[in-house]
């Protein structure tokens, strides 16, 4: 019997650690797996699938992609009466006798963790434990499956020929399964341990991913940190052993201790990205979710990362919380926005199936909608018409904020602001009154947008040097205060002397300046922005090749 283990990942840049694990844990030749994305074309999935001739197909199903799963698999049973559809994944696990109801086509739902019943379907079918399946017309559910005590057991998921057929992709990697906390929201309240892959084997696997210079490693699990001499240890063997590889962990702010912190001080800069929910400020909101965090050990958890310098720091916050209206995620988010994180995520609240919050939903009044990813529309304290305000603040977030390449115009528009959160909403009022969300922007459109936003000269001239600064070899754009002048051309020889090469530009010093000058681009500014702001016409130069800016002229002529 041939068995297909298929993903449908969110973007092409994603890998399925799911399949792999499954894949790895059953050991068997008659197992293959394919990976698709939502952005697929259902009858294109549904060609490839096909013509694979497996005998039952598996299905691991999220909120992102369930519709297509369902989509592929209903077609897939037409065409292909005999084969054997199943589904499994934290989509379906709880709600699965539901799912078997609805959907005729699908054969059998794995409920839980899959591996060991997965490998256990192979051997025996339907009698397995974690099985939820159709006989004589019946759904019969087999009793639920333990949960994999020794998760070191599983074996690791990757190969040389997978990791170099999915280079430049992210890989993800688990060393523990659980979670310490009960947060009301998510699916990890569900299981209440926390189980560890021994540390000698998570150091081996690790070195693997060094050695393959792989691009970037997301650990899944929940709490990095639940364990803090763990943590540490393994944080010290990654900056003892690391070279190239970005690795990514979901921490709990109030478990960093100041070990921790002091290994970060010696970490090279872009090893290591942080991933911490802080979700609101409100405390009442914090009460009613189950959560146990201090949002004053947060900031001072986050403010000692960011001394030690080089951690890359993403924090999250999550609308449609209970006890939190429009006013008090403002509260949250200025709370949250003024530790300036390197990124600061907006979720909206997803009522999942299998969690607390979701048998909550009359209690706090939810209102939500009934399709994956079950985002919440209302709630008792707040409306639909501030939710959809929030996804415009969210919007224009994203791509001043979060994008990284508004810097300087960003911090100069904050200062007029008493709260981040007001300054956004204006943006987000503007952008919206003037009809640019209707259709795409582009990086150099929404520049041209923030232009208009701020009616002033040395905003102007601050949000050049960021147009510049982030945008190699881009012409000088039309609402600039100053016009590309083309005698600028002619002037940079006279600029690029040995003396100021030396003293500026050593890199270049033993290449010939025609050369020189093809790496850099020279520009005209009203203000000294690279200094004290006065209005002072200068030249900066961008050098596009070692990314750095160098103001070489002022008091010019005007």
């Amino acid at each position: 019997m041939k068995a297909l283990l298929v993903a449908v990942n969110a973007k092409y840049i994603h890998t399925s650690l799911s399949v792999r694990t499954l894949k790895a844990y059953a050991n068997s030749d008659n197992v293959e797996m394919a990976e698709y994305t939502i952005n697929e074309r259902v009858e294109d999935i549904l060609r490839s699938i096909f013509l694979k001739k497996a005998d039952v197909v598996l299905f691991s199903c999220y909120i992102w992609n369930v519709e297509v799963c369902l989509d592929v698999a209903d077609m897939l049973k037409k065409v292909s009466p005999e084969t054997k559809i199943i589904f499994g994944g934290p989509e379906v696990s709880f709600d699965d006798t539901e799912y078997m109801q609805k959907y005729d086509f699908i054969d059998a739902i794995m409920r839980g963790e899959g591996e060991a019943t997965f490998k256990e379907w192979l051997e025996i079918g339907e009698m397995a434990d974690g099985i939820t399946y159709r006989e004589n017309g019946e759904i019969i559910r087999n009793k639920d499956r333990e949960l994999i005590h020794v998760i070191t057991s599983i074996p690791f998921p990757y190969t040389d020929e997978d990791i170099e057929k999915n280079s430049g992709k992210l890989i993800y990697y688990e060393s523990s399964r659980g979670c310490p906390f009960r947060c009301s929201y998510c699916l990890s309240s569900t299981t209440h341990s926390v189980r560890f892959r021994d540390m000698d084997v998570v150091k081996e696997e690790l070195m693997f991913f060094v050695r393959h210079n792989v691009r970037i490693v997301k650990f899944v699990d929940r709490t990095f940190n639940a364990d803090r001499k763990r943590t540490c240890e393994l944080v010290k063997f990654l900056i003892d052993n690391a070279k190239n590889t970005t690795f990514h962990f979901e921490v709990a702010a109030d478990l960093i201790n100041d070990e921790l912190v002091e290994l970060f001080k010696t970490a090279p800069e872009g090893l290591f990205q942080l991933e911490i929910g802080v979700q609101s400020t409100n405390d009442k909101t914090i009460k009613a979710i189950d959560r146990k965090t201090d949002f004053e050990m947060i900031k001072r958890a986050v403010k000692l990362v960011q001394k030690a310098g080089g951690v890359h720091m993403h924090l999250d916050l999550i609308v449609g919380l209970p006890f939190e209206d429009f006013n008090s995620f403002g509260k949250s988010f200025d709370d949250v926005f003024n530790l300036r994180p390197d990124v600061l995520q907006l979720g909206f609240l997803k009522l999942l199936r299998g969690t607390k919050i979701r048998s909550e939903e009359e209690k706090y009044g939810y209102r939500y909608n009934s399709k994956p990813p079950y985002e919440v529309l209302k709630n008792d304290f707040i409306s639909y018409e501030d939710v959809l305000l929030l996804k415009g603040i969210e919007e224009v977030f994203e791509r001043y904020y979060n994008s990284g390449v508004f810097k300087g115009a960003m911090e100069y528009l904050l200062e007029k602001y008493n709260s981040p959160f007001e300054m956004f909403k204006e943006l987000w009022l503007f952008y919206d009154g003037n009809g640019y969300n209707k259709v795409g922007q582009s990086r150099n459109s929404l520049y041209e947008i923030l232009s208009h936003f701020c009616d002033d000269e040395l905003f102007c001239d601050i949000l050049k040097l960021d147009y510049f600064t982030y945008n190699k070899g881009v012409n000088s754009p039309k609402w600039s205060l100053t016009k590309y002048d083309r005698s600028i051309l002619k002037t940079r020889f006279d600029i690029l002397t040995d003396e100021f090469i030396a003293e500026n530009l050593s890199e270049y010093a033993d290449i010939p300046t025609k050369e020189t000058v093809k790496y850099l681009q020279f520009e005209t500014f009203e203000y000294d922005v690279l200094s004290d702001c006065e209005k002072r016409r200068n030249i900066i130069i961008f050098d596009n090749k070692y990314n750095r800016r160098i103001r070489v002229c002022k008091d010019l002529k005007q």
